[in-house]
């Protein structure tokens, strides 16, 4: 039986760059560099694969856009740590498109915060607590601030991330950060009385309390409840 045309799909054609990416990718693999091992310079690479240094160069120029490379002047390339700078800049992006969008994101991070905060409250410091706390003082004082008390939410949820232990998780929150912190001040500017507002603020108390008494379960169900309801204040704007 014959397939129908149109089930095709259109064949792409891959750049010299695009390939040259591709090899790059999986020889980092293949031969397990880590962050901070360098790569063969660029004389070597364009030899070795048979394509002029410009290639190799544009090449290296876009994994370091994306993060994958460190490039320094008389330098060969090294592997980068791994970091949410491609997440942060889609975030952001997402953020600025529409209302919609943002909501969108904000479900996204129900169920990433949710993990995050039960995590954090199984594996949380003594450091992560005093930092939480601090925090959690300075949201007191700038509760007029909405603002600064929208920066400081974001650097809430990044601390609880970071008291997590999980790395993918903190990279995930960091990523939101940015955007976070809009739509924060978005939600808290949507609040329509001082009660809804004070309530916002008692959801962080009662959430950093938890990670604290490291009750995990109901850390998570606070969350839930948290982001639940910074989602109802956003859909204000979209009706």
């Amino acid at each position: 039986m014959t397939q129908s045309v149109d089930k095709l799909v259109k064949i792409t054609k891959t750049t010299l760059v695009e390939q040259v990416i591709e090899r790059i990718q999986a020889f980092v693999l293949h031969q397990q560099l880590q962050p901070g091992d360098a790569l063969p310079s660029e004389l070597r690479l364009a030899e070795t694969l048979g394509v002029s240094r410009p290639v190799i160069r544009e090449a290296l120029r876009m994994l370091a856009g994306r993060g994958f490379l460190t490039i320094a002047n008389g330098r060969n390339a090294v592997i980068s740590p791994v970091s949410a700078t491609a997440l942060v800049h889609f975030f952001q992006r997402a953020t600025q498109l529409n209302a919609v969008t943002i909501l969108e994101v904000l479900e996204v991070r129900r169920g990433i915060e949710k993990q995050s905060v039960e995590l954090a409250a199984l594996h949380r410091t003594d450091t992560d607590v005093e930092k939480l706390q601090q925090t959690l003082k300075d949201l007191r004082e700038h509760r007029a601030d909405l603002p600064m008390y929208s920066q400081l939410d974001a650097q809430l949820h990044v601390q609880i991330a970071v008291a997590s232990q999980n790395s993918m998780l903190r990279y995930f929150v960091e990523s939101f950060s940015g955007a976070f912190q809009h739509v924060s001040l978005m939600g808290l500017q949507n609040r329509r009385t001082q009660l809804e507002l004070d309530q916002v603020h008692a959801d962080h108390e009662e959430i950093v309390q938890a990670v604290i008494l490291q009750h995990n379960e109901r850390a998570s169900l606070l969350m839930d409840q948290h982001v639940t309801s910074a989602i109802l204040a956003l859909r204000r704007t979209v009706a």
